[in-house]
């Protein structure tokens, strides 16, 4: 009998196969979420207005869910976004297996009640703790830990939304915050196989119905376009504000009794639903038909805006595990139709184009919200596939993001995490230390060695202060290293250490 020997996988190798692993991961917790949920809302009649049998079906889902997260695992309540990004700067990405598996069921149960948020913070959230378990299951170092929890992060994004490119510029511009040409290519690659994987089993290219529009934008319709940037600018911070709010007055006065919010939130969406009977679920269904210009009366879109805002403000600030996102993108294509309305009325143009603003609307109050303009953008287009909407999606998204952050610095998730008592790390920060340079603030101090010094122990001039803080760590926070020169490293100009990189940044 002949035995087949393969040689032993190396390590690049492992780590390759296991960016694939990931990606397939994502894809099917995607669809998984995305099915199951949608089977037991029908189920539970929880995806429209709710009925007697809605709320007790309902309600039961929303209580087991709620009481894991509340009394038995907390750290699986919320999007679990903002918690990924503490793990990832505070705990060296180790999210524990424990703690994905049961934000799959908690998830489930709790969307499965009709509360109005998406499944696909989750998504990414439980697709990053794939990595990091992989990553510690074959015993990877921390470097290629945290390179497989970008990767599972961009795959739960590229599944959710099939739009593999923005999931890319998604991580590279909120998780990572700077340009790591080591980190994009597992990223790249976790999120073609997550968006493929998740393609092939829903049996359609996207969540979202293709829509193409022939776009002949006139300067009066541009100004309505600046407009929609404009109200979604100050919708965002709003928003924002409405959900930090509500998790401030939990911890004030309703510390150990979240499980009592949680299920108040679910009766308000209840109540809410026998007005507009749309209010429940993450809204999918209705962002479709606004895609497709369906706009039934502009009286029940702006209920449907405004009852949405409250209800999704209310969930995600009780602590719901459910995400932000869908429900975002709902409350920009609901702001978009009203606009593209308001201009058809004002402006006396039948043809009006109502899916364009809607398209236009999510990009703006996503950039107003996450505060990532360029994943905003590119996820509109993704969507459309046409490059007729650019010119007033960057122009609303642009307009949008900075008047957002004029109001209130920082996005949500850093919001949220502010809260928890982290604060995380600036991305500006890090881009500060990326492109200052040892030259700026070293100590000169003029000497000669004899003998050549080990390379960790001194940096050149033209060297990063990102560089030297990494040389730092090594070496030891309270060391410090010889500047050379870069001609004859035994010629020392100068020393640098923690104190003096610190000094320099707070001066600035």
């Amino acid at each position: 009998m002949i035995k087949l020997r393969f040689p032993p996988l190396k390590s690049d190798q492992k780590f390759f196969i296991l960016n694939i692993v990931v990606g397939l991961c994502a894809g099917v917790v995607a669809i998984f979420f995305h099915q199951s949920i949608h089977k037991l809302m029908h189920w539970f009649g929880t995806d429209l207005g709710f009925t007697p049998k809605s709320f007790l079906l309902g309600g039961t889902s929303l209580f087991i869910g709620g009481y894991i997260t509340t009394r038995i695992v907390p750290e699986c309540g919320g999007s679990g976004i903002p918690r990924t990004k503490i793990l990832i700067a505070v705990h060296h990405s180790i999210i524990k297996t424990r703690e994905w598996l049961v934000k799959i069921g908690v998830t489930i149960l709790s969307l499965a009640s009709g509360v109005p948020l998406g499944s696909e913070g989750p998504t990414i959230a439980i697709s990053a703790g794939i990595g990091s378990s992989l990553g510690r299951k074959f015993n990877f170092k921390q470097k290629e830990l945290k390179s497989l929890v970008y990767a599972g992060c961009s795959a739960g994004i590229a599944a959710a939304f099939n739009t593999p490119i923005a999931a890319v510029i998604f991580t590279m511009e909120e998780m990572i915050g700077v340009s790591n040409n080591k980190s994009m290519g597992p990223i790249l690659i976790s999120s073609l196989v997550a968006s493929v994987t998740a393609a092939a089993l829903i049996g359609q290219n996207s969540i979202f119905t293709p829509v193409h529009y022939s776009f002949n934008a006139t300067w009066d319709q541009l100004a309505f376009y600046v407009g929609l940037g404009v109200f979604a600018g100050l919708a965002g911070p709003l928003f924002m504000s409405n959900i930090l709010g509500i998790k401030k007055l939990i911890k004030k006065y309703f510390k150990h009794h979240r499980l009592t919010v949680i299920m108040t939130s679910f009766v308000l969406v209840g109540i809410l639903s026998q007005i507009v009977k749309e209010v429940p679920g993450n809204g999918l269904s209705v962002i479709n038909q606004l895609l497709q210009g369906k706009v039934d009366s502009l009286t029940i879109l702006v209920a449907l805006l405004v009852f949405k805002f409250l209800a999704s403000a209310f969930c995600y600030g009780a602590g719901i595990s459910g995400g932000i996102l869908m429900p975002v993108l709902f409350l920009g294509a609901a702001l978009g139709g009203i606009f593209g309305s308001l201009s058809s009325y004002t402006l006396g143009i039948e043809q009006v184009e109502i899916g364009a603003y809607c398209l236009v609307g999510m990009g703006a109050f996503f950039a107003s919200v996450i505060r990532t303009p360029f994943t905003s953008i590119v996820l509109v287009f993704e969507m459309t596939r046409d490059y007729r909407i650019i010119l007033p999606l960057m122009l609303a998204n642009l307009v949008a993001y900075f008047l957002s952050e004029k109001i209130m610095k920082g996005n949500l998730y850093e919001k949220m995490a502010l809260f928890e008592g982290y604060e995380l790390p600036h991305h500006e920060e890090e881009e500060y230390l990326i492109h200052s340079l040892v030259e700026t603030v070293y100590v000169p101090v003029e000497s000669y060695e004899e003998e050549h010094m080990s390379y960790a122990h001194f940096i050149y001039t033209d060297q990063t202060l990102a560089y030297a803080l990494n040389k730092l760590k090594k070496l030891g926070m309270n060391k410090e290293l010889k500047v050379v020169n870069r001609m004859n490293s035994k010629e020392v100009i100068g020393v640098i250490n923690l104190q003096n990189i610190f000094d320099y940044v707070s001066k600035d």
